[in-house]
């Protein structure tokens, strides 16, 4: 489905990702971890088509079609939406006028405004409110109701957990595993390792911009050794 070979990608005379490949199947949750500042942001934004950065060389493919040199909105007319880091949200805009710059709030088919508001109650609740008026969880909700808003067949989250409370994490684990069982597929970027292996599938861990270990969730769990070594965890 997506598939990343040998990505080198970089700001001006900087290359951040260094060679990294990776592989997204269809109905899949990939998670790629690492600690900040090692690249992960970047690889997300170069196949989202977001500039900068600048792609250098390798290969960007969905569906075997490449996305190289492709316009953000050109890749999402190829059902792929993204999170943003950090939300990316109007704070002039409200709730509803977020959900629908891109779909009418009539649609019928796909993911519509009542749909996003039944797996997000709280948004319901605050649809006049405008984004700078949300807070961090809330803009997570809407940020996550807005990618879906454009019906993907992938979904890039970067940091969708950050600032988050922890009942809130564990509510957007549940609606990413929900994600998966309709056949969405998903690469998350996160730096909560324990949220990324709660929803899972396979897991690829970045190191200075290069994929230096990746398994199942379970051999990741296993592996602790590992995750000390990468990540600083046990």
């Amino acid at each position: 489905m997506l598939e990343v070979k040998d990505l080198h990608s970089g700001y001006g005379d900087a290359i951040v990702v260094r060679g990294a490949s990776l592989e997204v199947r269809p109905g899949e949750i990939v998670a790629l971890l690492g600690r900040n500042g090692m690249g992960k942001t970047t690889f997300i934004r170069s196949i989202m088509g977001l500039t900068p950065p600048q792609v250098r060389s390798g290969t960007i493919t969905w569906r075997s079609d490449s996305l190289i040199g492709l316009r953000p909105h050109d890749i999402a007319n190829r059902k792929i939406a993204i999170v943003p880091q950090g939300r990316r949200l109007f704070p002039s805009l409200t709730v509803t006028e977020h959900l629908t710059m891109l779909k009418s709030a009539r649609a019928k088919d796909g993911w519509t405004l009542d749909r996003i508001f039944g797996i997000f109650p709280r948004l319901a609740e605050r649809r006049y409110h405008r984004g700078g008026q949300l807070s961090g969880g809330e803009r997570g909700m809407l940020a996550v109701g807005r990618a879906l808003m454009i019906d993907p067949e992938l979904i890039l989250m970067d940091e969708p957990s950050e600032g988050l409370a922890p009942v809130m994490v564990q509510h957007l684990e549940s609606i990413i595993l929900d994600l998966r069982k309709e056949g969405l597929s998903v690469l998350l970027v996160e730096q909560n390792l324990y949220s990324a292996l709660a929803v899972a599938d396979r897991v690829y861990i970045m190191e200075t911009g290069q994929i230096v270990h990746h398994g199942t969730s379970q051999e990741m769990n296993e592996q602790t050794d590992v995750l000390f070594q990468r990540l600083g965890v046990h």
